[in-house]
């Protein structure tokens, strides 16, 4: 008995290294760009939106943290590299930055066959991620941690972000975990982000439905975030706050 259970742990064990490699080598015909940097996402219904802008802090305080790409580029010579650019914000303090985003497992995610068509595949998928704030600019550093991703094939085969839950409760994607070191003086902070929320965002979050900022976190930067969602949208403090969350401040 315990022969035959040591086999079937090792058949089982080989076949999801071997599912998890094809599924890599099929990442490597496609670009991810189009799942963790969109321009938009579509719902169950398919209708598409505009793709959130990330949420993120950094320390223990939840101090707000912010995070934009405008380069998000496979690489030509190893299909599983990305090279970004982009700049993040802390406060009022804005850093350029370089890095890589590197994928190193893709597994079948089969938490959607309950309502997805049965020719979809989901798809979770794993990168490090690498980013380097230019090191001549006020307070940077490196940025090192995990980021997962949903996607899934549809009947076409195409490699889409999977917002197929997008109006559920606690819906969430690309999420990262990670620290931010100091160039300056090596201290380290976690720094975390991700798509409509953040993970291990704990007491910061207080939304059910959706993230929202508990309101002794709101002098942490979340001011504007704060005042844009917690009250009566036709308020003009409210129209004035969701105004400057919709202010491209990394141009």
């Amino acid at each position: 008995m315990k022969v035959a259970l040591s086999v079937f742990l090792l058949v089982f064990a080989a076949n999801v290294s071997l599912a998890q490699e094809s599924f890599l080598e099929k990442l490597k015909g496609y670009d991810l760009a189009q799942v963790i940097d969109p321009d938009s996402i579509g719902d169950d219904s398919l209708e598409k939106v505009e793709a959130p802008e990330s949420l993120g802090y950094i320390g223990n305080d939840y101090e707000r943290f912010r995070i934009h790409f405008t380069s998000f580029k496979k690489d030509p010579k190893n299909p599983l590299l990305y090279n970004v650019k982009g700049k993040t914000r802390v406060k009022d303090n804005i850093c350029t930055f370089a890095g890589t985003f590197t994928v190193v497992s893709a597994e079948f995610d089969n938490t959607l066959e309950d309502f997805m068509d049965t020719d979809y595949k989901g798809l979770g998928i794993v990168c490090d991620v690498v980013i380097y704030e230019d090191k001549l600019q006020k307070g940077s550093g490196i940025i090192r941690g995990t980021l997962i991703t949903d996607a899934f094939f549809d009947n076409k085969n195409k490699l889409i972000y999977n917002a197929l839950m997008l109006m559920s409760d606690g819906f969430r994607n690309n999420q990262f975990t990670g620290t931010w070191t100091s160039y300056k003086n090596g201290i380290s902070k976690k720094c975390n982000w991700g798509d409509f929320r953040i993970p291990e965002s704990n007491d910061l979050d207080i939304g059910a439905g959706e993230f929202s900022v508990l309101e002794k976190y709101k002098n942490k930067g979340w001011e504007s975030y704060y005042d844009a969602y917690c009250c009566d949208p036709d308020l003009p403090k409210t129209k004035a706050a969701r105004k400057k969350e919709e202010e491209k401040w990394w141009l």
